[in-house]
């Protein structure tokens, strides 16, 4: 600026102009802010893999299964053993089912409750048959009391296998169930009607081993009744868990048991 009477130029200050940010500035902060979120994710993602995705011991009998609960938002706690009551032997909740798996897993679980009454049932009719008549040897005790350490296990394990199958859920394993229901469903037919040692078929009532006492003879005509048809539904159960079993869509648990992609052209 001149001043008109001393002409004298005068030099005025500019205002300050705004700081500009520099590029290397912001592209720091934004790094910075992106590490922090990455690793506040980490920390949830592990939080919630070591909650959820880590595999759970369940037993040696059965591989490792990743599962998550299918039930109400729970995780399954394989390592929970609650079932039998008294023996703790597997976890069972029905409660950490869906609702469509609650009923076949349902039946699973009464072949398995069914087979155990009936051995039990004939280990009992065996005790009173021997004690009342001359007919039962001793040896029919032994064949009863093995029955009860064979049938129940295999039937508990026949139950714990299509349980995991249908809660992983896992292809094979309930490929490997509806197998082995097959085999219980003959076995359970074979002791319907076969008449061998303490195994009370439909046929013993034709046999000459069945005579004694009224008393004895009437008690004995009603245990062959009844555990023949025991034997019989139990039968019909393995039957209709092979059938439902079948209607389940199983989706496979891992990549590795999925069908191959088909190229596209």
């Amino acid at each position: 600026l001149k001043c008109p009477k001393c002409k004298i130029t005068l030099l005025a200050r500019r205002p300050p102009a705004p700081a500009r940010a520099s590029p290397r500035g912001d592209m720091a902060d934004i790094i910075s802010s992106a590490a922090s979120a990455a690793a506040a994710s980490s920390l949830q993602g592990n939080a919630f893999g070591k909650s959820v995705g880590k595999p759970q011991p369940v037993g040696q009998a059965l591989p490792q299964l990743r599962v998550r609960a299918a039930g109400p938002g729970v995780d399954i706690r394989w390592t929970d053993y609650n079932y039998p009551p008294a023996l703790r032997l597997i976890h069972f909740d029905m409660s950490e089912l869906q609702m469509k798996h609650r009923r076949p897993v349902r039946m699973m679980n009464m072949t398995f409750l069914l087979t155990t009454f009936i051995c039990v049932a004939n280990l009992v009719n065996t005790c009173i048959l021997w004690a009342g008549t001359d007919q039962v040897p001793t040896p029919w005790l032994l064949q009863s009391f093995l029955h009860i350490m064979l049938l129940p296990p295999a039937a508990l394990a026949s139950f714990y296998i299509g349980y995991r199958g249908v809660v992983a859920p896992e292809p094979l394993l309930m490929h490997r169930f509806q197998c082995i229901q097959l085999v219980g469903a003959f076995v359970s037919v074979m002791f319907a009607l076969m008449p061998f040692h303490c195994v009370n078929g439909l046929l013993t009532l034709t046999t000459s081993k069945f005579y004694g006492a009224e008393a004895m003879r009437m008690y004995w005509v009603l245990v062959i009744l009844v555990e023949s048809g025991l034997w019989m539904l139990n039968a019909c159960l393995c039957v209709l868990n092979v059938a439902q079993i079948r209607r389940i869509n199983v989706l496979p648990a891992s990549t590795y048991n999925s069908p191959p992609m088909k190229p596209q052209s």
